[in-house]
């Protein structure tokens, strides 16, 4: 098993550790439990042939690319026809799948906050393994057509819910960001903006990213990451060159440094690199998270940021 495998591996045992403990009693959390008595779904037919109620959440399967692809929607409690309404993706981790996610990277308190559809896509097996096919060295192997999965998500959206497709956002953890920045290169028409937690972009998509549109990008990332380094991620170059390269494709004129606050008194936080000035009012952010390992950062963990928050916040600024 090369190293970046192995890293992986040892990542996905850390990262189960935190999902246990975010699942455990014992502290609050600024992610409120969902409603389990309703999914609110727009579409009230007895039955549906792409999707099924579970809790609060419907659990959607379709057939792409000779696979048959999973996916989970959470509906906000207050869903209403009238309003066109933004969709945020969020893709796990190699290793990972879309339950996991859903728990460590919990955007769905926020969704019934700020009113928007959460949408969970499962991966599918590499070699045995769930992956993103992200355009990476890692995942070369892979034929998923994971971009075309992802516009097919977004059709089956369409027809069930009234979306705003000027507002249709893409995040991550690990291999899932990876596939965040992909969407950013490889479907910047139907992506409005995106984050990576802990992700990377390969060499080969730094040097053919195909982006037709300017896009917002936010970088979540620490310097004591063992699996993506800070210093030269997964072999395509440094966190602060994958801001650098978005600042660059932008036309942003700008850069500025601000230091975060050290929220939870260990002496340590981090600095925000920011690009500004960009092209259709982008926004390119990059959060260096001091002594930070290959996690997803939670308030409720005691880490200095709420990662879900800081995402959110930052997408729902765009519109393309």
């Amino acid at each position: 098993m090369s190293r970046v495998f192995a890293r992986y591996f040892i990542a996905l045992g850390f990262t189960g550790l935190l999902f246990i403990s975010a699942c455990g009693g014992g502290g609050s959390s600024s992610v409120t439990s969902p409603d389990t008595s309703s999914t609110g779904s727009l579409v009230e037919t007895p039955t549906d042939e792409l999707c099924t109620p579970v809790g609060s959440l419907l659990d959607c399967e379709l057939e792409h690319g000779g696979l048959d692809r999973r996916f989970k929607i959470y509906e906000p409690i207050n869903l209403s026809p009238d309003a066109a309404l933004p969709v945020l993706f969020n893709f796990h981790g190699y290793g990972s799948n879309a339950d996991q996610q859903l728990i460590y990277g919990d955007f769905r308190g926020l969704a019934d906050e700020e009113t928007f559809i959460l949408v969970v896509p499962q991966g599918s097996l590499l070699e045995g393994t769930t992956h993103w096919n992200s355009d990476s060295e890692f995942t070369s192997k892979s034929t998923a057509d994971d971009l075309g999965f992802v516009s097919r998500m977004i059709d089956e959206l369409e027809t069930r819910y009234n979306i705003d497709n000027t507002r249709v956002y893409a995040a991550g953890m690990s291999n899932g960001g990876a596939m965040s920045l992909y969407l950013a290169c490889s479907l910047s028409d139907q992506i409005t903006a995106v984050a990576s937690v802990t992700g990377f972009m390969s060499a080969d998509l730094l040097s053919n990213c195909g982006a037709v549109n300017s896009t917002s990008v936010i970088l979540i990332h620490g310097t004591a990451d063992s699996v993506v380094s800070w210093e030269s991620g997964l072999g395509g170059g440094s966190i602060l060159g994958i801001g650098e390269f978005w600042g660059e494709h932008n036309n942003c004129s700008q850069t500025s440094q601000t230091a975060l606050e050290d929220y939870n008194g260990d002496g340590v936080s981090g600095v925000i690199h920011q690009h500004s000035g960009c092209d259709a009012e982008t926004l390119v952010q990059v959060y260096e998270m001091t002594d930070m390992d290959h996690i997803w950062p939670e308030s409720r963990r005691g880490d200095d940021l709420d990662g879900a928050r800081i995402v959110w916040d930052f997408l729902k600024q765009f519109s393309g």
